[in-house]
């Protein structure tokens, strides 16, 4: 499972020094392939780490602006900062032929969870791996997240960079439209 070398060192499957630039290359390379991933802020140093079934698939998630404006510690960072600014790194390929997806889960969250506790990440809000669906969060947490979310203030250049990336055919409303007595109910 993980990769070492001669010296008892751990060895990443590949990285993918500017997520910009290489874009095409993780997408294609990592096409119907399991594994523990992870962002790496290059300047900061700041890192997230992530799992998945089909790398590709959710790789290609974090390059759709839409997704990132939900709210989460890496989707804000790469709205800021832009994916040049990052590198990907693919920590393991999973070897899931044969399993079932409740043994395919398991194993993925065992995997990225490995990887949390080695690597302590700190775009990762939980430093469990998985769904938070049912996690209670306690009142210190709460008031955390709210302050967070109130003093998430972007810069005129994040706007507009965000303004950019969401006209034509990345807009969500691209190419629809209304039923006339929605239009009328706009007016």
């Amino acid at each position: 499972m993980v990769n070492t070398n001669n010296n008892g060192s751990f060895v990443p499957a590949i990285i993918y020094k500017n997520a910009d630039t290489d874009k095409l290359r993780i997408l294609t390379e990592n096409k119907n392939r399991a594994g523990i991933y992870q962002w790496t802020h290059n300047e900061s140093g700041k890192i997230y780490i992530g799992s998945a079934i089909n790398l590709s698939k959710r790789l290609s998630f974090y390059y759709s602006i839409s997704n990132l404006t939900k709210k989460s510690y890496i989707y804000n960072a790469l709205l800021l900062h832009g994916y040049s600014s990052f590198s990907l790194t693919i920590l393991e390929y999973v070897n899931i032929t044969n399993l079932d997806n409740i043994e395919t889960k398991k194993l993925l969250l065992e995997r990225e969870q490995y990887y949390i506790d080695m690597l302590n990440p700190d775009y990762n809000i939980l430093k469990l791996a998985g769904s938070s669906l049912g996690y209670k969060h306690s009142e210190e947490d709460l008031l955390k997240i709210s302050l967070i979310r109130n003093s998430t203030i972007h810069t005129k250049e994040t706007k507009d960079k965000i303004s950019i990336a969401m006209t034509g055919e990345n807009n969500p409303l691209y190419g629809k439209t209304h039923k006339l007595e929605t239009r009328e109910k706009l007016v």
